[in-house]
């Protein structure tokens, strides 16, 4: 073997390796969602807002932000934190949902096995879609 065919091998090898852990977040990911039917509810607060992108690329113009918002909740006594996105067309508009959403109360249903694991129950808010779902797509 050439450094060529390695090389093309060691690319070829890592897409793979990428390609499955996207997809086995999202079979993960759409097998809470349809396990969290069953599980117990309790009310959430918004906590924070960060408008913007994160990781290697955020520094490029960008058409849509995102609204990165924290919420938390108490099973038992214990605190917990889950995360959800809304996209937005300016940062003006994420700040906008920033001071309409913090502070606001929810519902999220979550594993009574793992509490630290919880969905927002809403699919909308303030008329965006809930973004919630693989690790990978918040970074």
């Amino acid at each position: 073997m050439n450094l060529a065919s390695l090389a093309i091998a060691a690319i070829q090898l890592f897409t793979m390796i990428l390609i499955s852990y996207m997809v086995f977040a999202d079979v993960r990911y759409m097998l809470r969602r349809r396990a969290s039917k069953n599980w117990p509810t309790t009310a959430a607060t918004i906590a924070r807002c960060m408008v913007g992108f994160r990781g290697p690329l955020s520094g490029l113009p960008r058409v849509l932000y995102r609204a990165h918002f924290t919420y938390s909740y108490c099973v038992d006594g214990l605190k917990y934190n889950g995360r959800f996105f809304l996209l937005v067309n300016s940062k003006n508009a994420g700040e906008e949902l920033r001071r309409e959403l913090v502070g606001k109360n929810v519902l999220v249903k979550y594993d009574n096995r793992k509490p630290g694991v919880a969905l927002l129950i809403v699919q909308e808010l303030a008329e965006k879609r809930v973004m919630q779902g693989p690790s990978w797509t918040y970074r």
